[in-house]
């Protein structure tokens, strides 16, 4: 297995259109932190076109790191393969970024909304285990991490104001099976958190639109995550 000697992500979700908030992420964070990769999991707009998560997703462009990117249930499901920016999607296939194997999916399952990218529990798991028997069977070797808009049902990340539960279980029933060492989601704004399922670190940034983010460390085969806010 090849393992990064270190590795140090900025995890973002739910920027919903705000520009603002997230140009303040960036300049807050970049300003004090070294950081390798930057990960988006989704909503980048808010009910948008693919010019609006184009616009918003060039702000991390001018940075120069390298990003990886999946949409949520509130960007345009059209868009889903990716639009015209330097940072890869990775809608239901694997990148490989310094040693560490990211799978995406985006969407989310219906709600009672009926937002622009909602898709069937089968579609979302289908996809991720399905991109991670790809990967495994073209012989990438390293760790791997999943991307993905809609939670898995957990403790924390997944969890409403009323207290239910949101998440996915198929999807906690695959990570608990596949064993990836990070999980980032987003979707549900009150959720920020970190849990473990199984052996994996799960993690929901928080919305960037209320300033929250997540700095992601890798070193050798451990990951710390820690939660911030400006």
């Amino acid at each position: 297995m090849v393992v990064p000697t270190a590795l140090k992500i900025l995890a973002i979700t739910d920027i919903h259109d705000k520009a603002s908030s997230l140009t303040s992420i960036l300049d807050s964070v970049l300003r004090e932190k070294q950081v390798d990769l930057i990960t988006v999991s989704g909503d980048v707009s808010n009910f948008g076109s693919g010019e609006d998560v184009a616009r918003i997703l060039r702000l991390i462009e001018k940075t120069g790191i390298p990003f990886c990117y999946i949409l949520g249930n509130c960007d345009p499901i059209e868009f889903r393969n990716g639009v015209n920016v330097g940072g890869k999607c990775l809608e239901s296939k694997c990148g490989t970024f310094l040693g560490i194997n990211i799978i995406g999916s985006g969407g989310a399952t219906p709600t009672p909304f009926g937002t622009p990218f909602e898709v069937s529990e089968d579609e979302i798991v289908g996809n991720v285990a399905r991109s991670i028997s790809e990967c495994r069977g073209s012989g990438c070797t390293g760790l791997v991490m999943l991307l993905i808009h809609n939670p898995p049902r957990g403790e924390v990340v997944d969890r409403l104001r009323t207290g239910l539960h949101a998440g996915s279980k198929r999807l906690r029933d695959l990570i608990l099976k596949s064993s990836p060492l990070l999980v980032q989601c987003g979707h549900i704004h009150e959720a920020p958190g970190v849990e473990r399922i199984g052996r994996s670190v799960v993690f929901n940034p928080g919305p960037a639109f209320r300033g929250r983010y997540a700095l992601v460390e890798i070193e050798g085969e451990n990951a710390n995550v820690a939660l911030g806010t400006v």
